[in-house]
Parts: structure tokens; C-alpha cells; sequence
């Protein structure tokens, strides 16, 4: 494998439609395959494609070692470009017309916004659909459907729906892992009766500040409504000042900020404590709070001492559903990379659907980082014991749905929703003012 120029690593909240300015960058693949077909069977096909995508650092050689495989068994020479600056770049590429081959995007939005430009190639018949949707985690699949074309697949997932709470801490406490709301709140209590905090929750984040919220107002959504009313509210056809979306966000605040004691140092302490900082409290001794709910990628911000062993640190479990009156089954809220392909030629197509298959993650998967999207995957490839229960919650859902707030228009779910929520929380509006600010703001 052959590996392109890797971005400088930056961050930047996506704050409207991403602006398509033209640069020459990196040609499309080269040379097409020995032999034709379109499997990734055994015949070395040859050719050399070209992937563009955000995974850099130690992400980029474990997706290079996942590809490996794929390319000692076909001849084809995989050259992988990551970048950092990922949306701003593909976006780059599209305008001047100088396409990867195929491209892996961590948000449907961009891709949606991508896919307006007649840049990809229908699926149908480079992968076999119906054995595929058999595969994945139901929910999934739809992420790369466009105007009822299936124009990618994905390739990696997240889960949102963890709750970790700290060991043995938890244990000693005589507390128990919740099954349902209604078990989650009783804990709650029962922390409070015994003098302890439950939540550490913060969310500030620059610019950014405000998306914590509204992931805990998705998950609210998701299981008190279900995903149909989840997919209406993401194109504004339930709005948000509407009954469902306000129980969800009451239901947030009851469990949270809205009773007093729920949460270190309270409103105040929620919109100035750093996101990535608020979870280290649960870690000191005794323990300053007991619950923290977030996605997988927070672990990474959590002491380094607790880091070198998360078993004997840590556990989680996951954010439950509600027992009454709720969602019939057991949704989970993530994230997932998706492959869009952009090429025609015969290498290119055997490399998504390569990508498309259980496989494809199985290298990666045994160095950490990585959740397969596949229902069927084997549990044992994941590298510890943590990863493999955040894979049972993803394969053990009813459906999947990616974060509402990524899927809508920039406008609302990276600036008035954020923002709103914000002076919510703060107390500097009431929940029905935030709202119709929010509905207020949604492109005519």
C-alpha cells in the first residue's frame, strides 16, 4: 500500500452548508484490472484505487493493515490519503472535478450535500443489497440511500448510549446496573438519599458548545417516540416546538439539571465545564459523581492512570429504554464512516464492496477503535473485553439512527440547536421559547 500526504490535524464546528472551492488535488485511480468480475474473490484484478478519508495517525495504519488483505489476495494497490481537513477537502475535490475513487464520510450530512453534485455510482450492482441489509445493524444501511438509490455503505460504527459509572465504586455502593428509565431514575435517587451527586455532565466546547445537549435530547427522542418520529423530526416534519420533541427535553431535564443535586455543581457548572473535563470528578475518592453519560470516544479524555486499565476503572452500561408508554424495542444512537464510490472502474468497485463486507473491519477491530456495523460480526476479533460489550450494544439493536443533529441543516443542528439549548439550560429562556427560536431559524 501506498499511502498519500496526511492533513494537519484541526478542529472546526461545522456551522452551515460547507462552502465547494476548486483546487487541483489528487487525480482519480489509475490503470483498471487485469480481469474483470467484480468480487473479491482470489483472481489478482490489479489496478490501483485511491481512498480519501478522516482517518489519520494511529486510525490511518490500522485502516492501511485493514486493507492489506484485500490487496495481497487481488493485486490491486490500495492508495489511501487521510486528511483531517476531510470535509473542506472532498468538497475541494468535487468542485474541481478531481475525484478520490472512493471517499469514506464520517457525517450523512456531508455525504447528502456531496451526493447533490451526481458524484457517486448506484450500488445495485457492485454489492449484493439484500444480503447486505441481512448483515448489517438495521438502520444502517439507509445512511447511504439517496432519492432511493443506495450510493454507499458503511464501513465503521459508534454507539452514544453508554453510561459509565465508576469500579469498584459503583459495586461497593450497592448500586445496580439499570434496566429500564424508570430503574435509571430510581438510581438517581438512591445515589442523592445516600449523599452522593449522580451526573457529572458538562458541554462546553467553544464554538461547538451545545452539542452535548442535544445528544441527550436524540436519545430521549429515539426511545420515547421511536425512529419514524426521529426521521420526521430530522426533516422538520415534527417540529420542535412540538409535544414529542418537548417531552424528550423534559425528560432530559427531570433526569439531569432540572432537580437539584442531580448534577456536580449544577446548570452553571453543565454550561462552563469542559466536555472532555467532566467526566474526571467520578474518578477521585471518593467518587464526586457516579454517572456519566456519553458516546465510546470519551474514554480517551478520561485520567491516564484510569486509561492504562479501563476494566479495573470503569464499566458502562447501556443509556435504557423506556418501560411505559415508549419505544418498543431497544434503539441506539451513533455514528458510522460510510464509502461512497466515484469511480467505474473494476478495481474501484471490488474495493467498496471489500469495504462493505464484515472482513473488511476484521484487522482493525483486533487493534482497537473500531466498531463493525455488522450484525453477524464476530465479537472475539475485538481487541478487549470494553470494545466487545460496546459491540453487543450496537449488534443487540433494534435500529440504528445517526445523530439528528449531524443529518439536519447546518444552520439549525450546528447553530441554533446548539445555541439554544444552551440558554436553555442556562436559564436564560424558558423550553417553549428555545424551541420555536429553533423552529424559527429552519431554511424556508
Amino acid at each position: 500500500m501506498r499511502t498519500g500526504r496526511l492533513g494537519r490535524w484541526r478542529i472546526a464546528a461545522a456551522l452551515g452548508t460547507l462552502l465547494l472551492v476548486s483546487t487541483a488535488c489528487l487525480g482519480q485511480g489509475e490503470g483498471e484490472p487485469a480481469a474483470g468480475g467484480g468480487g473479491t474473490g482470489g483472481d489478482q484484478a490489479g489496478g490501483t484505487v485511491n481512498i480519501l478519508a478522516a482517518f489519520i495517525d494511529e486510525d490511518q495504519k490500522r485502516f492501511e493493515a485493514s486493507l492489506k488483505p484485500f490487496e495481497d489476495r487481488t493485486g490491486i494497490d490500495v492508495v489511501y490519503e487521510g486528511a483531517a481537513d476531510f470535509e473542506q477537502l472532498v468538497t475541494t475535490r468535487v468542485e474541481g472535478g478531481n475525484l478520490p475513487d472512493i471517499a469514506l464520510f464520517p457525517q450523512p450530512g456531508l455525504f447528502n450535500s456531496v451526493a447533490e453534485q451526481d458524484v457517486f455510482k448506484p450500488l445495485d450492482d457492485v454489492v449484493d443489497l439484500g444480503a447486505l441489509k441481512e448483515s448489517l445493524v438495521p438502520g444502517l444501511l439507509e445512511l447511504g440511500e439517496v432519492g432511493g438509490e443506495q450510493l454507499a455503505v458503511p464501513y465503521r460504527a459508534a454507539v452514544k448510549d453508554l453510561t459509565y459509572y465508576p469500579v469498584p465504586e459503583f459495586g461497593d455502593a450497592g448500586y445496580a446496573v439499570p434496566e429500564t428509565q424508570e430503574d435509571l431514575q430510581a438510581l438517581v435517587d438512591q445515589i442523592k438519599s445516600d449523599g452522593g451527586t449522580p451526573w457529572c455532565l458538562g458541554m462546553e466546547s467553544g464554538a461547538a458548545t451545545g452539542w452535548v445537549a442535544t445528544d441527550w435530547i436524540e436519545l430521549f427522542m429515539l426511545r420515547l417516540h421511536g425512529p419514524d418520529v426521529y426521521d420526521q423530526w430530522v426533516s422538520h416534519k415534527v417540529m420542535f416546538n412540538s409535544p414529542e420533541v418537548t417531552e424528550a427535553a423534559e425528560a432530559f431535564a427531570a433526569l439531569t439539571f432540572g432537580t437539584e443535586g442531580n448534577v456536580l455543581e449544577g446548570r452553571k457548572g453543565i454550561v462552563t465545564t469542559p466536555f472532555g473535563d467532566s467526566p474526571t470528578p467520578m474518578f477521585e475518592d471518593p467518587p464526586a459523581c457516579f454517572l456519566h453519560r456519553q458516546g465510546s470516544f470519551i474514554t480517551g479524555d478520561f485520567p491516564q492512570d484510569v486509561q492504562k486499565d479501563l476494566a479495573a476503572n470503569v464499566d458502562f452500561f447501556y443509556f435504557p429504554p423506556v418501560a411505559e408508554g415508549g419505544f418498543d424495542g431497544k434503539p441506539v444512537l451513533g455514528g458510522a464512516d460510510i464509502a461512497g464510490l466515484m469511480s467505474d472502474s473494476e478495481a474501484a468497485k471490488q474495493t467498496l464492496e471489500y469495504l462493505s463486507s464484515a472482513e473488511s473491519g476484521e484487522a482493525w477491530a483486533k487493534q482497537g477503535n473500531f466498531l463493525s456495523p455488522h450484525a453477524d460480526f464476530d465479537p472475539s476479533l475485538y481487541v478487549d473485553d470494553f470494545t466487545r460489550k460496546q459491540g453487543e450494544i450496537l449488534t443487540e439493536a433494534d435500529v440504528f439512527r445517526f445523530d439528528a443533529s449531524d443529518l439536519m441543516p447546518g444552520k439549525v443542528g450546528a447553530g441554533t440547536f446548539w445555541e439554544e439549548m444552551v440558554k436553555w439550560i442556562n436559564d436564560q429562556k424558558s423550553l417553549e421559547e428555545a424551541l420555536q427560536t429553533i423552529d424559527a431559524s429552519w431554511p424556508k
